[in-house]
């Protein structure tokens, strides 16, 4: 029996996806290892390229082994994988590579997560008002991913920003 979480993932929320990757990710380049962002970049140009071509996302091994090369890379340049920066880091490119392996809804849903996670690990760095303007309209957008997601094929882009918008300014205190 399939479950809703299982159900293939819908092509074009795809690129809602992308977006909420670099919406998240993008800020935290200017305190990582140039390394760990071009990674991350790497992983998602490569991402886009497949969706983009429709070619085949790659498989499990290929999958472990960026896992490992990654954490490794990782403990390599912080000589540990706990702690603030090391955390973030691994955040930021599990994001990445979570994008390689974006089959079903579950694997989308862990993306918006992740993306969710990595909006609060901002504010370890950084608390000023650009920053806060930032991470309001990432969260918006990733509020309005998880609608998309949600709504399947019906929902249209409109539809998922602006119910995204009245929830997030419901939020406000």
């Amino acid at each position: 029996m399939s479950t809703r979480a299982e159900e293939a993932l819908d092509r074009q929320a795809t690129p809602w996806l992308f977006a909420c990757a670099i919406a998240t990710a993008l800020p935290h380049a200017a305190h990582q290892a140039y390394w760990l962002s071009a990674a991350s970049l790497l992983l998602l140009g490569w991402a886009v390229g497949l969706w983009w071509k429709n070619e085949r996302l790659p498989g499990r091994w290929l999958l472990i082994l960026l896992v490992v090369a990654g954490c490794g890379g990782i403990l390599i340049e912080f000589r540990t994988l706990f702690g603030r920066d090391a955390g973030v880091a691994m955040l930021v490119v599990f994001m990445a590579m979570k994008l390689l392996e974006l089959k079903s809804r579950r694997d989308a849903m862990v993306v918006i997560v992740l993306g969710y996670f990595l909006l609060l690990t901002h504010y370890l760095y950084s608390q000023s008002i650009p920053t806060g303007i930032w991470l309001l309209l990432a969260l918006w957008l990733l509020t309005a991913t998880l609608i998309r997601l949600h709504g399947g094929a019906s929902s249209t882009r409109s539809m998922s920003l602006r119910y995204a918008a009245r929830l997030c300014l419901q939020a406000v205190p």
